[in-house]
């Protein structure tokens, strides 16, 4: 491989994870406003018929955003919230 041709690879790949990271992020503050179990519960149930990369990264977003909310709870409580 010359030099050319693995430089030419490496920033195709560095182009390729900027994009999806970019896209990552997109996802994730679309879907900052599901923050209640029953909001996420709900979007859940109607992504739970899909298949496919696009639907397991939705879940897995959904999954973290579940997360912290169970995570701030105690916060919550003890803030009087």
């Amino acid at each position: 491989m010359s030099t050319s041709t693995m430089w030419t690879t490496v920033k195709d790949e560095l182009r390729a994870r900027r994009e999806a990271r970019a896209h990552l992020n997109r996802l994730r503050a679309d879907l900052d406003h599901y923050r209640t179990p029953a909001d996420i519960d709900d979007l859940l149930a109607s992504v739970d018929a899909q298949e496919g990369p696009e639907a397991e990264l939705i879940r897995s977003v959904l999954s973290d955003n579940l997360q912290r909310y169970h995570a701030q709870q105690p916060l919550r409580r003890v803030a009087g919230l």
